[in-house]
């Protein structure tokens, strides 16, 4: 079911169901698809329950789970893990080299602020919230 692209389509249509994202040309797609299949238009009354019991939760939680995943990412930690030595490593060679430490903090704290920026704002599901 997996490799079947029918099955993909079907089943990311009802997760948009859930998640309240599904478009109207999309609901038409899914209508044709459960014209002569009564499990799966069970499963349509099913996720439209969901989605009306759970409003823009979902959507929410999904984004703090985005969010979690690319914190967690290899590039994100290498670039936080670089900025770090080099924060440390400028603290240690400050009394040593006082014209390279203090460039070396500022790099690496520069570093690690455009990484949370990168992070945070890309991924930030309330940014286009307006009040």
């Amino acid at each position: 079911m997996a490799d079947d692209p029918e099955a993909r389509r079907v089943s990311e249509l009802l997760d948009r169901i859930t998640r309240g994202e599904l478009g109207e040309a999309e609901a038409e797609e899914l209508e044709l698809y459960a014209q002569n299949d009564p499990e799966l238009r069970a499963a349509i009354e099913a996720r439209t329950r969901q989605a009306a019991l759970g409003g823009g939760w979902l959507a929410r939680v999904e984004a703090d789970h985005r969010i979690a995943r690319a914190e967690r990412s290899p590039r994100v930690l290498l670039e936080r893990g670089l900025a770090g030595l080099l924060v440390v490593a400028g603290w240690l060679a400050w009394a040593a080299a006082p014209a390279l430490g203090p460039g070396m903090v500022v790099a690496g704290l520069g570093l690690l602020v455009y990484s949370w920026i990168r992070v945070n704002h890309r991924q930030d599901p309330y940014k286009d919230i307006q009040r």
